[in-house]
C-alpha cells in the first residue's frame, strides 16, 4: 500500500500533506465500509489511491479555482469523484452537492462528509432527474451513464454556461455519436496517461435539438 501512496504522491505533488491525511482516512474508512455497502469492486480495494483517488483529482486541475463554483456529482457512489475533489478544494470556494439514489451509499457519504469535518459538501438521497430548483456550474459523474442519459437527466440543472467533466472509458467516441443525434455541444477528450481507454471528456454549450 505505501508503494500506492509513493506512487499518488508522485503524480500529484502539489497535494497538501493535511490532504494526504484526509485522503489517507477516507480510504480507510472505504475499505472498511466496503464490505457492507459493496462501493468499489474488492479486486480494486488495494488500488484506491491511483484507480480512485488519483484518477479523481484529475478534474481538480481542469477547475478554474480563482471562481465560486457549484458542483454537482451525479450518483456519488463510494464517493468518486466528488469526496477526493472537496477534500482537495476545502481552501476554495468551491461547493459540491452528491446526488446518490441508493440510500445506504448516501448514508455512507454522510458519515465521510462528517468523518473528514467537510464543510463545502452537500448529499441528496435523491435521482438525478428529481432534483428541482437548482443549477450548477460544474456537473461530474463516474461510471454510472451514457452521455445521452446523463444530459437527458440533468440537462434541467444546467446555466448557459455549464460545463461537463465526465470520466469515460474506452467507448467514448461512441457515446459522443450516439448524444450527437440529440444534442448540440462542443467536448474536449483528455487522456488518463497512465491507463489506456480512459477519459476525461469536457463538454461545454450543451442544447437540445428539436
Amino acid at each position: 500500500m505505501s508503494n500506492e501512496i509513493d506512487q499518488f504522491i508522485a503524480n500529484n505533488p502539489n497535494v497538501s500533506r493535511e490532504t494526504i491525511t484526509k485522503l489517507t482516512d477516507f480510504q480507510s474508512f472505504l475499505i472498511e465500509q466496503n464490505s457492507k455497502h459493496n462501493l468499489v469492486s474488492r479486486s480494486q480495494l488495494d488500488k484506491i489511491w491511483m484507480r480512485h483517488i488519483h484518477d479523481s483529482l484529475r478534474i481538480f486541475y481542469l477547475l478554474d479555482l480563482n471562481k465560486s463554483l457549484q458542483i454537482l456529482d451525479i450518483g456519488s457512489g463510494g464517493g468518486f469523484p466528488a469526496i477526493p475533489l472537496a477534500v482537495a478544494s476545502e481552501k476554495y470556494d468551491l461547493k459540491y452537492t452528491l446526488c446518490e439514489s441508493v440510500t445506504k451509499k448516501s448514508n455512507f457519504l454522510n458519515l465521510s462528509v462528517e468523518l473528514l469535518k467537510l464543510s463545502n459538501v452537500e448529499i441528496i438521497n435523491e435521482r438525478v432527474e428529481k432534483v428541482k430548483n437548482r443549477t450548477f456550474d460544474i456537473i461530474t459523474c463516474r461510471a454510472v451513464s451514457k452521455l445521452n442519459n446523463i444530459f437527458t437527466n440533468s440537462h434541467h440543472l444546467t446555466k448557459q454556461n455549464t460545463i461537463f467533466l465526465l470520466h469515460k472509458g474506452i467507448n467514448v467516441v461512441e457515446e459522443i455519436n450516439d448524444a450527437t443525434k440529440c444534442w448540440f455541444f462542443e467536448h474536449e477528450l483528455i487522456k488518463n496517461d497512465l491507463e489506456e481507454g480512459s477519459f476525461i471528456v469536457k463538454i461545454n454549450n450543451l442544447k437540445k435539438l428539436n
